[in-house]
């Protein structure tokens, strides 16, 4: 089975890692270093354990720095055809969903298994500066980094968390709409925020898969602005038992299992 995106696909009745694609990474934009990773929460996790059956909420982490990532609608249909498949223990199960995710992407994962009822001690709310929403749609859909400004009043150094829930992006196959609440953290010279609001509803009609918005976003806000640290991440909400929150900063960091009430 290949192919998934975009068509119309029957869940797998029995375990299918066949059905998982991998989509190739795009190289980070004119050099720019990030480090990261792309934190997948799973929803609909479940199969049997000798003959018992399980639910879990799963934190799948994976490397920004895979060759690829994997394709979503593939890994939904993946999870959902362990549902009917009996493992000896559920420890087998992470192995095996960690083994065939990772021969996808090429690249080592995890995976953290919570109870459905623990899904509370992930969930929390950024803290920090609101972003206010364009006043006009006009301009909207076009994406430039023209619009930020690198000009700060000299010596102006803050450390500060910008957010905005206005984050629109378009699935780069089936045009369908993603939203996320966006996370800007950075020490260094003093965005300039309404053009940095501005930039953001760029990509209201721009189709990209959501590690690559992310990782343009770091790119353009690390040009403009040359920030001592800069750390974005995007809390895209879910879609099909599944969101994915994309992490880049310019230091290495360990992988946050954080989401927001929204997602």
């Amino acid at each position: 089975m290949s192919g998934v995106l975009g068509k119309t696909v029957a869940a797998p009745e029995a375990y299918a890692p066949d059905v998982l694609e991998p989509i190739a990474r795009q190289p980070v934009r004119r050099g720019v270093t990030s480090f990261g990773w792309d934190v997948w929460h799973c929803y609909e996790l479940s199969w049997l354990s000798k003959g018992i059956v399980e639910n879990h909420i799963g934190v799948l982490v994976i490397p920004a720095d895979s060759p690829s990532t994997v394709e979503s609608k593939s890994l939904k249909l993946y999870l959902n055809s362990l549902n009917h498949h009996d493992f000896t223990e559920t420890n087998e199960a992470v192995a095996i969903i960690c083994d065939d995710v990772g021969r996808c992407i090429d690249a080592p994962i995890s995976l953290q298994l919570l109870p459905v009822e623990g899904l509370a001690s992930l969930t929390e709310e950024l803290n920090g500066v609101n972003l206010h929403p364009c006043s006009s749609l006009e301009g909207q859909g076009i994406i430039t980094s023209e619009v930020l400004t690198s000009s700060p009043r000299k010596g102006n150094i803050v450390s500060e968390q910008l957010i905005s829930a206005s984050l629109r992006s378009l699935c780069p196959v089936t045009a369908q709409p993603d939203w996320a609440t966006l996370s800007i953290r950075y020490t260094g010279p003093q965005m300039d925020r309404e053009a940095v609001s501005r930039y953001v509803s760029g990509y209201r009609s721009h189709q990209g898969f959501h590690e690559q918005v992310v990782e343009q976003i770091f790119a353009d806000l690390a040009e403009a602005y040359s920030p001592q640290e800069l750390e974005v991440a995007a809390f895209y909400q879910r879609r099909g038992g599944l969101d994915i929150t994309p992490w880049r900063s310019s230091h290495p960091t360990t992988a946050n299992p954080r989401r927001l009430g929204r997602q």
